[in-house]
């Protein structure tokens, strides 16, 4: 906490840089500051892993080619599978797939993934342990920014809530692909229909895509005495992914959660020096402050005897009005607007019937040197040492008393 007692000490450091505890080298910095509950948060966090590409092969396979083939006048949708290990296993040991009463599968089209490479042309963290470049996405709503008559009122700027994604790990996979057929007019149209596909992006729209590049096929017909012909093309699909690691690393590297300001105030930006700056800065701004809640004219107007009271006596009390000034230099306010006479009896209207804002601050009766009446008109006169800062044109000093 000891940055924060004088944050413009350049040998103190930059306040908003403090961590709870004291870094270690090799270690992530921790600061509990940027720790966000995730508490009823349904949104959930950016994730794309491994598992994600391979499924969106298979989808762009199932739902966007569409394999399909023609056998006695019938379409006949081809099956895509995934190449686990021992159905791998038994594609290269027999050199087709069976399923376990010996039987040849045909059609089918198999994939696995085969390697994995990382992209360092694109992309980078720069630290693993603390990301300094981030991606920023805002959602939709938050209850945290709940419209309502409040808001309406007070002009509140909307919040938005973003969740912070981190730059992907680029990487390049290469899968290897099996068409097995009869025929090989079906393995031709089979290979038009992928090749049409390559060089564009695989996945679901509505999920993730990756482009895919497919170059060379390899085709082969096996003719076997006492056993079916089959026709087997190989090729590679080279994609172009990105991960986001849903691990722990990854929540350490940053906050995960940001919300944006509802109100940004500038106060003094320049200074002719430092007692100008140190003057400006006990200046109050009329936006932080609440509106005064006061009337322009008389409040109440009581035209009969109370309690033997004389009327004019009892207009006299009830009278408060306010009036906006016009600042003419940096000491002196006037207000149009003569003092109403006190009647028989009252103190003489002075400077203590009165009371004064500026930019919706209250000026103590120590900082004025003079509140004056001239031709209806009335001049303050305050004192700066007082007041802790000069007055402006575009201030603005309200008076609010026993004016005429």
């Amino acid at each position: 906490m000891n940055k924060l007692v004088k944050p413009t000490d350049p040998t103190v450091g930059n306040p908003n840089q403090v961590y709870s505890e004291t870094v270690r080298p090799g270690e992530p910095e921790f600061n509990r500051a940027y720790e966000i509950s995730e508490k009823n948060d349904t949104d959930v966090n950016v994730s794309i892993g491994i598992k994600d590409i391979d499924e969106a092969v298979l989808y762009y396979f199932e739902n966007i080619i569409k394999p399909s083939v023609t056998q006695n006048n019938i379409r006949r949708r081809v099956p895509v599978i995934y190449g686990s290990p021992e159905r791998w296993k038994s594609v290269q040991a027999d050199g087709y797939y069976k399923d376990a009463a010996g039987k040849l599968q045909v059609p089918l089209i198999m994939f696995k993934r085969d390697s994995i490479e990382r992209n360092r042309e694109l992309g980078n963290k720069l630290d693993g342990n603390k990301v300094n470049n981030l991606v920023l996405v805002e959602t939709r709503y938050t209850r945290r920014n709940v419209y309502d008559n409040f808001a309406a009122l007070t002009n509140r700027v909307p919040e938005k809530k973003y969740i912070v994604a981190y730059p992907p790990d680029y990487i390049t996979l290469t899968y290897s692909c099996i068409i097995f057929t009869d025929f090989v007019e079906q393995m031709d149209k089979l290979v038009e229909a992928i090749n049409f596909a390559s060089d564009s992006y695989w996945g679901d729209p509505s999920k993730f895509q990756f482009r895919a590049r497919i170059d060379s096929y390899t085709t082969q017909t096996a003719l076997e005495i006492g056993q079916d012909r089959a026709i087997k093309s190989t090729f590679n699909v080279v994609l172009s992914g990105y991960i986001i690691p849903d691990s722990i690393n990854r929540e350490v590297a940053s906050a995960n959660r940001l919300f944006s300001t509802t109100q940004v105030i500038f106060g003094l930006e320049t200074a002719e020096s430092a007692e100008v700056f140190t003057a400006n800065l006990n200046k109050p701004t009329r936006k932080t402050i609440a509106a005064i809640a006061a009337n322009d004219s008389v409040n109440v107007t009581i035209n009969q005897t109370v309690s033997g009271i004389a009327p004019e006596t009892v207009l006299y009390v009830n009278v408060s009005k306010q009036l906006t000034g016009t600042v003419t230099n940096t000491t002196t306010v006037t207000f149009n607007a003569g003092w109403l006479v006190a009647p028989t009896g009252l103190p003489a209207t002075s400077v203590d019937n009165f009371t004064f804002f500026c930019n919706g601050q209250f000026i103590e009766k120590t900082a004025i040197v003079s509140f004056t009446q001239f031709n209806s008109v009335s001049t303050l006169v305050i004192d700066p040492t007082q007041l802790s800062y000069s007055l402006e044109g575009d201030d603005e000093v309200i008076a609010i008393g026993k004016f005429a």
